[in-house]
């Protein structure tokens, strides 16, 4: 009976969550064009003069104008009819042969009706992106975003520090530093994954003692990042939090065992899984009821794509370059796959790991359950990269960032296996009052 109560509860948050953001994007399509108009044209006019990626010196600094230009297409359409059925009906005019960018710039400036269907995603960028329209156009909305980025990387690094969480506050700054953090400012398609982790982090926490509240944040999660992102550095949002939780209660003596660590890593992931799928099975099925069309089948087919499809490598070589080339990134790789960056930047990073390690490590230190916990956590990224190899190799200009997580579980584990590194008193927390589900 108390599962049963914990599930429907966590059902219901799951229902109140989307339908607040379900609510704040029918309203912002509720804002009349003309009033965004001039904004929307300005946007226009810079995407209209750009390629749709712009190159930089290293593969991480490309520039996805095309995925912006889409977004602010498709923002465009939700204010046109019923802002119920156009916040579903995600629209944008392609521009032919003429690309994306010139769609956009044909949508604002001649009216051109939207001709490509793009409901397998939520878009609710658009939520925030059309009431921003009111007071700038793109690049400050960009600006914008990245100035919220790092004003939220500070307060939960004040947060952490107030609890005394050195450390934790430390790993935080420098696994986002490591990923570029300032680089979300090429793209808003860069943002969201970000800002939502490090926007719902400070609950996590407050709550990092309890259990149920993990999980419930989870769900949280899950839901938001669906309704925001595409695709880009998801898992961001559930494996940054339960790291930054399992290092907490390793400083402060209430870490618990393997099992126990594994037990919540397993409800917190699973509930932040079936939030996210859910997340996206409700936007197919309301597109579906509001258009009469079926929306199933192009989403389902591009998800088939995501993870299988095909590009100019073997279905073998793109299976294991996917990982490879998001290392390549990390290490500020020239190209998509730049095998020199990724050897050097691997054979540094492991020689370095490993003098530290060989020379300052203690036995009495290590902690098995704890770098069992970090590892498993760090290795996810990883599972992603592999299962949706295409859209990991393709974009690994963005989803390496979700790579954060993985250097913040190596560096917990070798800061705590370290002699210096302070001295854990074991004060184990009992289930029930604090770690309850």
């Amino acid at each position: 009976m108390k599962i049963i109560k914990s599930i429907l509860r966590r059902a219901g948050l799951f229902a109140a969550v989307l339908l607040a953001l379900w609510a704040a994007l029918t309203a912002s399509a509720a804002i009349p064009n003309e009033r965004i108009h001039d904004n929307m044209l300005s946007s226009a006019l810079y995407f209209r003069d750009r390629q749709a990626f712009t190159e930089g010196a290293q593969f991480r600094l490309l520039q996805d104008n095309y995925a912006d230009a889409i977004l602010l297409n498709v923002a465009w359409n939700m204010g046109e009819g019923t802002p119920l059925v156009s916040a579903l009906d995600s629209k944008y005019c392609s521009g032919g042969d003429y690309g994306v960018n010139w769609g956009l710039y044909r949508a604002i400036s001649a009216g051109d009706s939207p001709d490509t269907d793009y409901t397998r995603y939520w878009h609710g960028m658009a939520a925030l992106v059309r009431p921003l329209l009111l007071m700038t156009d793109i690049s400050g909305i960009r600006l914008i975003g990245t100035v919220a980025a790092f004003i939220l990387l500070a307060v939960n690094a004040a947060l952490l520090i107030r609890k005394k969480q050195y450390f934790a506050a430390g790993a935080l700054a420098c696994s986002f530093l490591c990923v570029h953090i300032w680089n979300i400012s090429l793209s808003m398609e860069y943002q969201p994954a970000v800002i939502i982790t490090l926007l719902l982090l400070p609950l996590y926490i407050v709550f990092a003692e309890n259990d149920s509240a993990v999980i419930s944040l989870a769900v949280i999660s899950g839901v938001t990042i669906a309704f925001f992102d595409f695709l880009t550095a998801e898992t961001l949002t559930i494996l940054v939090p339960l790291l930054i939780i399992f290092i907490m209660r390793k400083q402060s003596g209430t870490l618990s065992g393997l099992r126990e660590n594994a037990v919540l890593a397993a409800a917190s992931g699973g509930s932040w899984t079936l939030a996210y799928a859910g997340t996206f099975l409700v936007k197919w099925t309301a597109s579906s009821l509001a258009t009469g069309e079926n929306k199933f089948s192009s989403a389902l087919t591009s998800a088939e794509f995501r993870l299988t499809g095909a590009t100019e490598l073997s279905p073998v070589q793109q299976f294991f370059e996917a990982p490879a080339a998001n290392i390549s990134v990390l290490f500020g790789g020239t190209s998509r796959m730049d095998w020199s960056a990724f050897w050097v930047g691997l054979l540094i990073s492991a020689a370095v790991s490993g003098a530290v390690f060989y020379l300052f490590h203690s036995r009495e230190k290590f902690d098995r359950s704890f770098t069992l916990t970090m590892l498993i956590l760090g290795a996810i990224p990883f599972v992603r990269f592999f299962l949706m190899n295409n859209h990991s190799y393709l974009h690994c200009f963005f989803t390496y960032r979700a790579l954060a997580s993985s250097v913040m579980a190596l560096s917990a584990v070798l800061w705590y296996s370290m002699e210096f590194s302070p001295k854990m008193k074991k004060t184990p927390v009992k289930g029930g009052k604090k770690r309850g589900n």
